[in-house]
């Protein structure tokens, strides 16, 4: 999850900077001998496509927020990202075969139409990670009640009783000065390391957190969390 997360911020970085282009140069026309640079913004057909581009590369990390389920969140992340992709970089190229070949004067390309594909194109490959990111989703134990004791009937035939799945509770470990998350493995700022009451795994207070919500369970000791604190 925490991977995916990464790739969504990403994807909203290379979005964001793929608008920005829009601002630089894209081609220069020669007219009579003299330079005129023109801007992204020229076409509104390709700064409308270049826009909604961004948005969408951008917009994934964001919608995957309010989805459950590992492969739901990786695929909707991945085709946001990618459709996101192929319209920015179809943009600069829309933008010059139907409007640029129509003017008379010679022009060529700038700085702003080769950084507009390459974001483009960067966000292709963004996208393309994103599906290609193996996910893993544990599995809540069906037994998650409690089960009554065994009858004497039982006993006597000698059946036992079905077992309960472990519990555990999910609570702040303000005593951790320095860990590494069991789900993420990067280092746990001051004050937001959180404790697996079972197993004393220590995590990230975000990435237990997303975790639990989505599986239910310790990712440790796969221990039923029934309760989370701070």
């Amino acid at each position: 999850m925490s991977r995916l997360y990464k790739i969504g911020s990403i994807a909203a970085a290379m979005g964001a900077i793929h608008i920005l282009t829009l601002l630089l140069s894209w081609y220069v026309q020669v007219i009579d001998g003299t330079e005129k640079y023109v801007q992204g913004l020229v076409s509104p057909y390709a700064t409308m496509m270049s826009l909604v581009g961004g948005i969408l590369a951008g917009i994934g990390v964001v919608i995957i927020h309010f989805i459950k389920g590992l492969r739901a969140m990786k695929n909707i992340l991945g085709a946001s990202i990618i459709v996101g992709g192929l319209l920015a970089a179809i943009s600069p190229i829309y933008s010059y075969w139907f409007w640029l070949l129509e003017l008379s004067s010679y022009s060529r390309f700038d700085l702003g139409f080769f950084a507009a594909t390459f974001t483009g194109v960067i966000l292709l490959a963004v996208g393309a990670l994103a599906l290609l990111t193996p996910v893993k989703e544990e599995v809540i134990p069906s037994a998650f009640t409690a089960m009554p004791p065994a009858g004497p009937e039982l006993m006597e035939a000698g059946v036992a009783a079905p077992s309960r799945p472990a519990t555990t509770r999910i609570v702040p470990a303000p005593d951790v000065a320095e860990a590494i998350c069991s789900i993420c493995f990067d280092f746990i700022p001051e004050g937001e390391a959180m404790r697996c009451s079972n197993c004393d795994a220590i995590f990230h207070k975000g990435c237990i957190d997303s975790w639990v919500s989505i599986n239910g369970i310790c990712p440790s000791c796969k221990a039923v969390v029934t309760e989370r604190e701070g």
